[in-house]
């Protein structure tokens, strides 16, 4: 028996509320983010790519799984109804903290007190030296963030419980698990249909992103994400989770995708994935967000910063 619990939000509770729950607990659900026919209309998309979708099969994703990967080109709903969804704009630029907020409300940080100057030893050999102050809980902790995973996930019949797991841990060791770092990814699931212990909603472990990676969770730290079609679950890379077994005889789909800082590689290329041809039929930001913006440091010569898909100035060379 758990004990553990999930912070909820309405649209009543402030972005500023449910980012303190979320950095507190690693973890919080979204109630009503998206209307059922809404939900309803992204899933019928979808529904001819599981057709032939790819199915699990080892210790972490079971068999009785299919995954529908980098759904963004499929139609530009997806982005109009995730990507640009101001509620989650709004709490991915409180967590991440980019120098260039997403959501129309947020108000654009200070500048880190953080620069680059000249320094002459005294010989005319002229260098590069970095100085200044940052501040990982003010930020800005990126130039701006991206898209760095999504995948529509569907439970069958029979699935069994996943593994607990991180997601950040496929930066390992080269990004580590260290809670005193700024946070690298956080991750939203869209309940496709109402998500039931019965047909294996997603198992979370409420303060784990704050542990010592050597810490196991025992069954009684482990609550459960059930909630309605429609709402959105939450989670910090550094937070334990896994998808539960399905125990009911119909499907159970979500619809996940992850936003990190711009310097950290995307676990799916979405650039590949979603070719130029087909993100120039989206919208600027949802362009931006799949990961075709330069800036905090990379370039492109002859293309436009802002949106790499057109010729312009990417910044100084």
């Amino acid at each position: 028996m758990s004990n553990a619990e999930i912070f909820r939000s309405g649209a009543e509770k402030s972005t500023a509320q449910v980012a303190q729950a979320l950095l507190r607990d690693g973890v919080v659900i979204l109630d009503d983010v998206l209307p059922a026919a809404v939900v309803d209309r992204l899933s019928e998309k979808l529904q001819p790519h599981f057709d032939t979708s790819q199915s699990g099969g080892d210790a972490f994703m079971d068999a009785a799984t299919s995954t529908v990967t980098a759904f963004w080109g499929i139609h530009p709903e997806f982005s109009e109804q995730l990507l640009l969804n101001q509620r989650i704009l709004e709490l991915a630029d409180a967590v991440l903290l980019p120098e260039n907020p997403m959501a129309a409300s947020t108000v654009r940080p200070a500048k880190a007190s953080y620069a680059a100057r000249l320094a002459d030893p005294g010989d005319g050999c002229l260098q590069i030296v970095s100085e200044g102050t940052w501040d990982p809980a003010r930020g800005p902790n990126c130039h701006h963030y991206r898209l760095v995973a999504g995948d529509s996930i569907r439970l069958h019949p029979g699935c069994k419980d996943q593994p607990l797991h991180r997601d950040q841990g496929v930066w390992e060791p080269y990004v580590p698990n260290d809670p005193s770092t700024p946070q690298h990814e956080m991750i939203f699931n869209l309940a496709a249909i109402n998500f039931t212990e019965a047909n294996g909603a997603t198992r979370f472990v409420p303060g784990s992103h704050l542990w010592p990676k050597e810490r196991l969770a025992t069954r009684g730290e482990v609550a459960r994400a059930e909630m309605p079609k429609g709402a959105v679950a939450v989670w910090l890379g550094r937070t334990l989770h896994g998808y539960g077994a399905n125990h009911t005889d119909v499907p159970r789909p979500g619809i996940i995708f992850g936003f990190g800082p711009d310097w950290l590689t995307q676990e799916c290329n979405l650039c590949l994935a979603v070719p130029p041809e087909v993100a120039r039929t989206l919208p600027l930001q949802a362009i931006q967000l799949l990961g075709y913006r330069a800036g905090g440091g990379n370039s492109l010569k002859g293309r436009n910063a802002e949106n790499l898909l057109e010729p312009g100035k990417s910044g100084a060379l």
